[in-house]
């Protein structure tokens, strides 16, 4: 009982954390139909900015746990905003798919960012992040250019021909050039595989039954995801602007023409997304004090799946999908030997495979998700 009651408390804590990230995927793909998936990303700069504010001000606690939870949520909404403005906008009547590429090579670029920035090097990555780089500036200078997909014969005019090789082939160029310089970057001549983090609040444990206890960590995560997700719901359900944005996610034509700014609705969705995936990496950088550029990765992938969970597009849906993704997982860390064998092997790791069993079965099952509308038949 004990054991139960203790990975229960952890799994919750572990799933508010996909819980907050979910609900962005699920709130701009609900609006816009976009798979973003650079939130992994940004809730790492969340982390990072948190760190960064912390090691920089010497401020009394309470004033500081408060900034170091507000500035990442500016930080990282602001970068929300940019990345709508700058990547998504002008793609917003291509096909999906140049969205979605566009997409993820935004996640591979704040990453590998940041990991440059601090030091951590990664070749491999890099080179990654140029082809994808390539291949979405290709594609998308080929939609503009050669009208491609969107016409069934392609416009093969020389000048616009040209362009999106030309620019394949200069990106190609310059991470050929810069192949060594990439290996051998540092930051001020030292170099990191992860920042060790200085807890913001000394654990202090409190006793719930026998040998269970709860933190004051925990207890602040869950204060934190509930009012955040408390005034989300509010914000969605009782203003214009959620108004606005459920308005657009059936229709935005119809949205457009009652004089409704649907670019603006849309950025503010982005907005608020961003804000809480970066709310949900400074709570991560209090729990887990260890900060590396790609922490993100796992985390945006496994609360991309709570969010197919809870049928993306669900509010409600996301929030379960991040808890249900937390304590499974957390079951399953506590299930699995940790030292077995004369080699004493180590099998926690499998825990990760948990969130994609789980997204297999949704999918059989019910892909649609818990709460997500099955798809009408058109007839």
């Amino acid at each position: 009982m004990e054991t139960f009651l203790s990975q229960l408390i952890f799994g919750l804590q572990r799933g508010t954390i996909y819980a907050l990230i979910a609900l962005g995927y699920t709130m701009v793909y609900g609006v816009v139909r976009l798979i973003n998936f650079a939130y992994g990303e940004v809730f790492m700069i969340g982390a990072f900015v948190s760190f960064f504010l912390v090691n920089a001000v010497s401020l009394p606690q309470p004033i500081l746990v408060v900034l170091a939870l507000l500035i990442p949520m500016i930080t990282c909404s602001l970068l929300g905003l940019a990345m709508d403005a700058l990547a998504y906008r002008p793609l917003r009547q291509k096909p999906r798919l140049a969205a979605l590429i566009t997409a993820i090579g935004v996640s591979f670029f704040l990453s590998n960012f940041v990991s440059y920035s601090s030091g951590e090097t990664v070749r491999s990555s890099a080179l990654a992040a140029f082809i994808i780089a390539g291949l979405l500036l290709l594609y998308v200078l080929g939609v503009k250019y050669l009208n491609f997909p969107v016409k069934a014969t392609p416009n093969f005019k020389p000048v616009k021909f040209v362009i999106p090789i030309v620019s394949l082939l200069l990106v190609g160029g310059i991470f050929w050039v810069s192949r060594d310089l990439l290996v051998e970057l540092r930051w001020k001549g030292s170099s990191f595989a992860s920042y060790p983090v200085e807890r913001l609040i000394a654990i202090e444990k409190i006793p719930l039954y026998k040998t269970v206890y709860i933190t004051n960590i925990q207890i602040m995560n869950f204060a934190v995801s509930v009012v955040l997700m408390v005034v989300l719901s509010y914000l969605v359900n009782r203003t214009m602007t959620g108004m606005a944005m459920r308005a657009s996610k059936n229709n935005k034509d119809a949205v457009a023409l009652m004089g409704v700014n649907v670019n603006r609705v849309i950025s503010i969705t982005f907005i608020i997304g961003t804000a809480l995936a970066g709310a949900a990496g400074v709570l991560s950088a209090v729990t887990y004090p260890r900060l590396t550029a790609f922490m993100g990765v796992q985390p945006g992938l496994k609360a991309f799946i709570a969010a197919v969970l809870g049928g993306i597009g669900s509010i409600e849906g996301a929030m379960l999908g991040g808890i249900i993704m937390g304590v499974a997982e957390q079951f399953a860390i506590g299930l699995l030997p940790s030292s077995y064998g004369p080699a004493r092997i180590d099998f926690t790791p499998l825990a990760d495979g948990v969130a994609f069993a789980i997204l297999i079965v949704v999918l059989l099952l019910r892909p649609q998700g818990i709460f997500g509308e099955p798809p009408q038949e058109k007839l």
